[in-house]
């Protein structure tokens, strides 16, 4: 590869479990977002994309010049086959900008039937390679291939300077699987859901107990509290009991090297998480972006951005280099690690004078300290002084999931901003 020729704008591609989340993703800077199907992506249980939802966000795309991927990349049985046919017509009308997809049984379907449509082959497909990336674009014509996250940037580089015809696009953010790429037995062996079919139960991040059965051959067991009982046997050592739970991918100081190596979309995970992560973190990969585009250097206090969102604590999985133990959090499953959370979206119902409507996701009280986030940029302090429940009443507080509540402020907020909570860093 001409490592002198121009750097060309990436991609940014951010996730979307619902079209309130869309929008956020594309008000806050997102080039292109993923949305998955029910049924046919790895986000079965948490999917409103039914064909009326993937119409209104395809519209909603199309009228902001934005491109949306359709997300069918579950490895099918047999009893999916004729469904999946079925459905795909009503994809096919939609018209949409790519298929994100990894079995190569449906992708046929697709390449005979509307050829016209463009595959994105995904991660779950696992294409470590540059001679597989090869095989799938000339044998099955796909067009951009999600890399494997097990990936190093010399081998991203290898990748692209063999096959350079192939779009490449890789996970940059977001929560890390222990298995590769996804491709996991673990929740169906525990409980009898899927990985491959979209409905895992991330047992990889549930707690274990651990004990000796016996001191004399040193044997250790798990047992899984969610069906006590349930003996495995493992080794141990002298980390504790979250084993398989992987601290999650931050690579924004590092999307030069990874754009200079090939990568033309920028993946970000996170179909199930909140608006406010969506914008939150689809702002800071946005500002690094445009930085990098104008010749700025890196700015730092975008990674104090990114700790305003809930995760499990960061590293940069096997990209720059291979992990060791400090790529895995031993002490929880839950996101602790954050300096901020999600208080709620201020909504678009009229308010009394001197007072912003918001729907609440997080409690809130009198004197709680925060701060606006819009779609430009800013961040506006705010200390809460007075709050107004729906009958217009003084209240102390409001609780998440109660609706919208009116919270005194003397700054006119834009639609489409949130407001975060400061909230202390949880213990490690």
């Amino acid at each position: 590869m001409n490592q002198s020729a121009p750097l060309l704008k990436p991609e940014l591609l951010m996730p979307a479990g619902s079209l309130s989340k869309l929008q956020f993703a594309y008000a806050y800077g997102a080039d292109a977002a993923y949305v998955g199907v029910p049924f046919f992506s790895l986000r079965a249980r948490e999917n409103e994309f039914n064909l009326e939802a993937l119409s209104e966000a395809t519209q909603l795309a199309r009228s902001l010049q934005k491109k949306l991927y359709i997300t069918a990349n579950i490895f099918a049985r047999n009893r999916k086959i004729k469904e999946f046919d079925r459905q795909l017509s009503d994809w096919a009308q939609l018209k949409p900008d790519a298929l994100i997809m990894s079995d190569p049984g449906l992708i046929a379907i697709v390449k005979e039937k509307y050829p016209e449509i463009p595959i994105h082959l995904s991660v779950q497909a696992n294409v470590m390679n540059w001679q597989g990336v090869k095989f799938w674009h000339e044998q099955l014509g796909v067009e951009r291939v999600i890399l494997s996250r097990e990936l190093q940037l010399n081998e991203i580089k290898e990748i692209k300077d063999r096959v350079p015809s192939v779009e490449l696009e890789a996970f940059v953010h977001g929560s890390i699987c222990i298995a590769y790429s996804g491709r996991c037995l673990m929740s169906s062996y525990f409980s009898y859901r899927d990985a491959n079919q979209g409905v895992c139960d991330n047992s990889c991040r549930e707690k274990f107990h651990l004990f000796e059965t016996n001191k004399d051959t040193t044997e250790y067991y798990l047992e899984d509290l969610r069906n006590k009982g349930e003996l495995y046997q493992i080794d141990e050592d002298e980390h504790g009991t979250y084993i398989m739970n992987a601290k999650d991918l931050r690579l924004i100081e590092h999307i030069r090297e990874i754009c200079e190596a090939g990568v033309c979309s920028l993946k970000v995970e996170g179909r199930t998480k909140s608006e406010y992560y969506l914008a939150m973190v689809t702002r800071a990969y946005r500002q690094a972006i445009d930085d990098m585009m104008n010749g700025r250097d890196f700015n730092p206090s975008l990674l104090h951005e990114l700790d305003k969102v809930a995760n499990r604590g960061y590293h940069t999985g096997f990209m720059i280099q291979r992990p060791k133990g400090e790529g895995q959090n031993y002490n929880t499953s839950m996101p602790r690690y954050f300096t901020q959370k999600f208080g709620g979206i201020v909504s678009y119902e009229n308010a009394p004078e001197g007072f912003l409507p918001i729907e609440i996701r997080n409690k809130m009280s009198l004197g709680d300290e925060g701060e606006f986030i819009t779609p430009d940029g800013r961040a506006i302090p705010l200390r809460i002084e007075k709050i107004l429940n729906a009958k217009l009443e003084p209240v102390e507080l409001a609780h998440g999931g109660c609706g919208v509540y009116f919270i005194e402020s003397a700054t006119n907020i834009p639609p489409m901003s949130l407001f975060s909570l400061v909230s202390l860093p949880q213990p490690s």
